[in-house]
């Protein structure tokens, strides 16, 4: 007898039908030893004959549970290899696998061990497989047609930019384990273990983000489809989402607002390391123009990234800008949040450093955007801003996943605060606030602002209905003014500080040779 292993006594051997009779024996005899013995099935691993003093019964033990395939007196031993086989494939496919077990083992009760019959009702034969498009046509659904047509839906009503953003919760790799499986047999444990999982791989606010879209989804097919999908005829008392999938989260609320000294430094920063790494491309002079522009600006990426070269344009004064060398950023409407357009009048200081930037791409003139990509006839993209503060952060980007590396971190070297670009907006309101001009803010970063006594800090309702006849450019020329000057004068002063230190050390890049990479240079 094999010894013992936790509570039950453990037997290995290619199971017959002597073992069956062997079982009985021991039944009657009352020789069980302990709590139980396994008689563990060679011929088909994780195939289990559990015998405990009262009872023998078949078992399938899977990764992450346990079967049982039925009582030994009515599954033979080739009946057990059997049913266990097609579990694991229902698994395989995405399937719950317990409510076949359950059918077969009750059919094999009822039938007397006609195993055939049995394996009929739990398994029956798929004669022809339907296609993606007639099962989502007419049903059932898998949970993976539910994702594709619910966003499908959805689409129309998302922004384009954050429609891939929206997507990627509802196809995160932890649905992958229910992708296969029709919508009616998912059950509250997992959608629950899917939320766990997403905590423990990402974070409790994207597990969030996927709850919260996952329930919408949900909600909207069975409000919707019903019957197509399969959901009216659900195993499991429905709508069992809308109160057994949750997630108890609170998203925090940031009160960041950089220092001025800040915001410049990491300028003077991002120009004097340009290559961040052996394996690093350079910054390109478009996504540090960029940087630059959203930093005297503080408007947002995503319109920011989309400015062509004809929406700048030199400004007349009479327009109410306080002197010449003035240029005009225009956006038209749908580009901005609001769908109207908007015009920021730039100072020429900072018109000047743009350019100086944006003058070392040798693309630039024939290029139809402000901020060209140094890949094709693109522009910026707006994620190429994140990714260059997280790289001078140390960290590496790749899609959604942020990650630590062995680089640099020059945010903590030189004693920045890790900031963001909506930052930055909240960085103008409060300095222009503390100089009595927050309604300059307010227009420069088209907000409403609040009523205060001085008229220039006043957006009323008036000046609202007002608005569009008038784009206020000599209250936000004030207010970029005072940004710009102080922004740059601190610019100045960190690059001056900076080339005090010595110069950065760039390594020499690894050569490749044809197929395999070369040693690193010394």
């Amino acid at each position: 007898m094999a010894a013992s292993r936790g509570t039950y006594a453990r037997e290995r051997a290619r199971l017959t039908a002597e073992h069956l009779k062997k079982a009985r024996r021991m039944i009657d005899s009352g020789t069980v030893p302990g709590r139980g013995i396994d008689f563990c099935d060679d011929a088909f691993p994780g195939l289990v004959l559990r015998v405990t003093p009262a009872a023998g019964n078949w078992i399938l033990k899977l990764r992450m549970s346990t079967l049982r395939l039925g009582d030994m007196a009515s599954v033979s031993v080739a009946a057990a290899r059997e049913a266990a086989a097609r579990a694991r494939l229902d698994v395989k496919d995405g399937r719950d696998p317990r409510q076949d077990v359950a059918v077969y083992a009750h059919a094999m009760v009822t039938t007397g061990g006609d195993h055939e019959t049995s394996a009929d009702a739990a398994w029956p034969v798929e004669v022809e497989r339907q296609s993606d498009e007639d099962r989502r046509r007419h049903g059932p659904w898998e949970w993976r047609d539910l994702v594709d047509l619910f966003l499908e839906e959805k689409r129309p009503d998302l922004d384009p930019g954050y429609f891939p953003a929206y997507a990627s919760y509802l196809r995160h790799k932890a649905f992958d384990r229910i992708a296969r499986r029709p919508v009616r047999e998912v059950t509250a444990t997992d959608l629950q273990g899917i939320r766990n999982e997403i905590i423990a791989a990402n974070s409790r606010s994207a597990a969030a983000r996927a709850v919260r879209q996952g329930r919408e989804m949900l909600d909207w097919a069975w409000s919707n489809h019903s019957g197509v999908s399969g959901m009216a005829k659900a195993t499991e008392k429905w709508p069992l989402w809308r109160d057994q999938w949750t997630i108890r989260y609170k998203p925090g609320k940031r009160r960041h607002a950089p220092e001025i000294d800040e915001l410049a430094r990491t300028l003077a920063v991002a120009e004097r390391y340009r290559t961040l790494g052996q394996t690093e491309h350079a910054t390109a002079p478009g996504t540090l123009a960029m940087l630059w522009f959203t930093v005297l600006t503080g408007q947002r990426t995503g319109a920011v990234a989309e400015t062509a070269r004809l929406d700048v344009a030199p400004i007349p004064e009479d327009a109410g800008v306080p002197g010449p060398g003035w240029r005009a950023v225009t956006w038209s409407a749908g580009v901005m949040k609001e769908d109207r357009p908007f015009v920021l009048p730039l100072p020429p200081g900072a018109w000047y450093v743009i350019d100086r930037v944006l003058a070392e791409d040798p693309d630039r003139e024939t290029n139809r955007w402000l901020f060209p990509s140094i890949r094709g006839d693109g522009h910026v993209g707006q994620g190429a801003l994140n990714a260059l503060l997280y790289r001078l952060r140390g960290k590496k980007v790749t899609g959604s996943t942020v990650t630590a590396r062995p680089l640099v971190d020059y945010f903590g070297i030189h004693g920045i605060r890790p900031w963001t670009l909506h930052d930055v907006r909240r960085a103008i309101t409060t300095f222009l606030s503390d100089h009595r001009l927050g309604g300059a803010a307010s227009a420069i970063l088209d907000h409403e602002a609040g009523v205060t006594e001085d008229e220039r800090d006043r957006r009323s309702a008036v000046t609202r209905l007002h608005y569009d006849r008038s784009q206020r450019i000599p209250l936000k020329s004030e207010g970029m003014a005072l940004w710009v000057d102080a922004v740059l004068e601190a610019y100045e002063n960190e690059r001056a500080a900076l080339a005090a230190l010595p110069a950065p050390v760039t390594r020499e890049r690894t050569k490749r040779g044809p197929g395999r990479a070369q040693p690193t240079a010394p």
